[in-house]
C-alpha cells in the first residue's frame, strides 16, 4: 500500500500453467536513495512448466533493515480458479520448489 509499509504476509507467486516463466524481486528500503548506491537485493525466480518446478534464485544483494527470512505462497492458476500449491520459507539461498 505504501513505500515504508512492513507486512510480515507471504509473498504471493501465481504460476499460471502453460509455458516457462522468469522474473526478478526486487526490493530496498523504500524510503530513501540508498539504492542508487547499491543498497538493494534482488531474488531470481523461473518457472519450468514442464518439470512443474519454481526456482527462486539465491538473493544478490543487501540493504539495511533487509528481512533475512521471506515466505512465499505459491499459487497455481487453471482458469478462473487458484489454488494453494505449496507455502515455503526462504532464507536467502536458492530453493527449488517441486509443485504437484
Amino acid at each position: 500500500e505504501y513505500a515504508d509499509q512492513h507486512t510480515d504476509q507471504p509473498i504471493e507467486l501465481r504460476v499460471y500453467r502453460g509455458s516457462d516463466g522468469s522474473f526478478t524481486l526486487y526490493n530496498d528500503q523504500g524510503d530513501t536513495y540508498a539504492y542508487e548506491k547499491g543498497e538493494h537485493a534482488t531474488i531470481p525466480l523461473h518457472w519450468d512448466d514442464k518439470s512443474g518446478t519454481m526456482n527462486i534464485g539465491a538473493r544478490q544483494g543487501d540493504y539495511p533493515g533487509m528481512p533475512r527470512e521471506q515466505e512465499f505462497r505459491i499459487s497455481i492458476v487453471d482458469g478462473s480458479k487458484s489454488h494453494l500449491a505449496k507455502q515455503v520459507r526462504y532464507q536467502g539461498q536458492e530453493l527449488v520448489v517441486k509443485l504437484d
